[in-house]
């Protein structure tokens, strides 16, 4: 005897009203009813029949709960109400609609640049990560522009934008799946963009070398050369001048009032740490370890009569803590700041469970590990990294040992 079937269901927001549709080859259907079980404990949490001749189902919003497994069964009634076998199984799930929206568009939307990197927010409650997106330009009226190819980065949903024209308006919009099969969209996005044409010296100006066959291209910008015979090594982004010197002495020149910024580790140390000087005026940022255990950065421009003095708080931190000093000179007035971001290189919490945690839950530093259990969270302050060959005596649940044969 013919039974229905059930179109497979994608994940869908159980907080929403969710309709489910279902096919039928017998003679004319009357009615139908739908089974919802939940799936770890096949507890029936919803038996509903609706007389319709249209074979779909509405299955109430807040009627089932979100991050959960379920499975459904349909039947049909038809003739003289006669019932149908029931419907093979099929499994859904059911997810809270995770936010998705664009992160970085300006205030009043307007972009200053003839290329705009879009950034999209993403954040599921149940861990559902996302499987793929595409992004989409529309011109003001929404007719499709442009369509990226299909993206698969969970860790960066991002997308280049460019030859944007100068004062006109553009619908931007990004769509994309779950793993699951849960449909993500950001709707249309409205930006206008109006940029000032570039400074000189930013101007890439070619000129045509037809004997040649090519083109002359050149720039108003100024590469400043290094100066010496060291060789330099670059770690995480920053250069490694320990026991080493470098300096620029041509092909720039500071006048008027600025801003100095000098980032770094490793700074705990009495030495002249920055010196620039045009042959008659000039600076030197230095630091000094005092006996107190504290350590204070120094300014010192000479003024022609005496020496301008500066000296920071003191400050106390480590050498894999990033520490940012800051000398300003407004007419002629100097000043001294100096900042430390504890912890640069700090162990982060730790996560356990079978599912990645979400990016935007996770810090910089913070661990995985794959466990059979779901997925959370442990505060870095309450846990204990063991480093020994022998199993710790002293670990408490949560703690990691690292060690053993």
């Amino acid at each position: 005897m013919a039974k229905p079937q059930l179109k497979k269901i994608t994940p869908f927001d159980a907080d929403k009203d969710q309709v489910v549709s279902v096919t039928w080859t017998g003679s004319r259907a009357c009615a139908n009813r739908i089974l919802i079980y939940e799936n770890e404990s096949n507890t029936l949490v919803f038996d509903h029949t609706v007389s319709s001749y249209t074979l779909k189902h509405t299955i109430p919003g807040h009627t089932l709960e979100n991050g959960r497994k379920y499975v459904i069964q349909a039947q049909v009634f038809h003739g003289d109400n006669i019932p149908s076998p029931l419907s093979d199984k099929i499994m859904f799930y059911t997810f809270e609609t995770p936010e998705f929206y664009f992160e970085n568009v300006p205030d009043a939307s307007v972009i200053d640049n003839s290329s705009f990197a879009a950034s999209i927010h993403y954040y599921s409650s149940d861990w559902e990560d996302i499987g793929k997106y595409v992004f989409y330009l529309y011109d003001a009226s929404k007719k499709l522009l442009l369509e990226s190819n299909e993206l698969t980065d969970s860790l960066n949903i991002s997308y280049m934008y460019q030859g944007l024209d100068n004062n006109a308006a553009y619908y931007i919009r990004c769509k994309g799946v779950t793993q699951n099969g849960m449909e993500l969209d950001t709707g249309y996005v409205e930006i206008a963009v109006k940029y000032e044409n570039p400074n000189t010296y930013a101007r890439i100006y070619a000129t045509p070398l037809p004997s040649q066959g090519c083109i002359q291209v050149a720039t108003n910008l100024i590469i400043i050369q290094y100066n010496g015979t060291d060789s330099f090594e670059y770690i995480d982004g920053m250069i490694d001048l320990r026991d080493k010197t470098l300096y620029y002495d041509e092909g720039f020149l500071v006048k008027d009032d600025f801003t100095l910024l000098i980032r770094g580790v490793n700074l705990w140390q009495t030495a002249d740490l920055f010196k620039m000087s045009n042959g008659q005026l000039g600076l030197t940022v230095s630091s000094r370890i005092y006996t107190d255990g504290t350590l204070r950065f120094r300014l010192l421009v000479p003024n022609g009569t005496g020496n301008y003095l500066l000296y920071s708080d003191p400050q106390i931190f480590d050498n894999t803590d990033m520490i940012t000093i800051a000398v300003k000179r407004k007419n002629n007035i100097y000043q001294l700041e100096a900042f430390v971001e504890l912890g640069n290189m700090e162990e982060g919490n730790m996560w356990y469970g079978t599912e990645r945690p979400n990016r935007n839950l996770m810090h910089d530093n913070d661990s995985w590990i794959d466990t059979e259990e779901p997925t959370y969270m442990v505060d870095k302050n309450f846990c204990t990294t063991h480093l020994n060959s022998s199993e710790p005596l002293n670990a408490v649940l949560n703690d990691l040992w690292l060690g053993g044969d």
